[in-house]
């Protein structure tokens, strides 16, 4: 009598915690690829969390992060990732957070000014540096990339279609300005330690990192 074949496991869907800084631009955008048509077969194995927050520093951001990461094990369901997504824009105690995020398995998506800049990347290469977020956003209207931009957009939406060249500008900033070689390929972690050899994150602009998360979530 033959062997009934054994049924293989289904892997647990990957979960992963994307815990926002701004109540609009950014939870909007990772919501919106979230949702999007086009990538929501793709993220089919990732149970995606994205979470605003009240807290307006840097550091409460990330002990907010470790709180979420806690209780999830409390509860035997934990994160498999943790991401903070925060910019530098009239924001202190940078020092701390990176600290505490690195020590905790914390991973950061970090942006100067803003996360605007994020977007810019997605329309040209600069190296322009803004003093404020709302610099960028005007450069955005001014230039007619993002004439109509609001904060409670979908604007993953708008941008989709540019998000590969909005990478390849992120990763060229980085190597170009700050000489920063990370490749996409490694670990996050380590390229948080990497960035601390060179420069501190917080302390560079422009910068942003936002495409290593980006990038992450569509390929894995």
């Amino acid at each position: 009598m033959p062997k009934k074949r054994e049924k293989k496991k289904r892997q647990p869907n990957k979960r992963i915690l994307i815990l926002c800084e701004g109540e609009k631009t950014e939870p909007y955008y990772f919501q919106g690829l979230k949702s999007d048509k086009y990538t929501r077969n793709k993220l089919s194995a990732l149970r995606i969390e994205i979470s605003d927050t009240k807290k307006n520093t840097a550091k409460e951001l990330v002990i907010e992060a470790k709180q979420f990461k806690k209780n999830a094990e409390r509860e035997k369901n934990p994160y498999d990732n943790i991401w903070v997504v925060f910019d530098k824009d009239g924001y202190s105690k940078h020092p701390q957070a990176f600290d505490q995020a690195n020590s905790n398995d914390i991973r950061i998506a970090f942006s100067s000014i803003s996360f605007e800049f994020w977007f810019l990347l997605h329309f040209q290469y600069t190296t322009k540096v803004f003093k404020k977020a709302d610099d960028v956003i005007n450069f955005l209207k001014n230039n007619k990339f993002m004439p109509d931009y609001e904060k409670n957009n979908n604007n993953y939406s708008i941008l989709k279609d540019k998000t590969d060249l909005a990478i390849a500008n992120a990763k060229k900033l980085r190597i170009n300005v700050h000489d920063i070689d990370d490749g996409i390929k490694t670990n996050d972690k380590k390229l948080q330690q990497n960035y601390s050899k060179v420069n501190k994150v917080y302390n560079l602009n422009p910068y942003t990192d936002v495409d290593i998360l980006v990038n992450q979530l569509l390929k894995l």
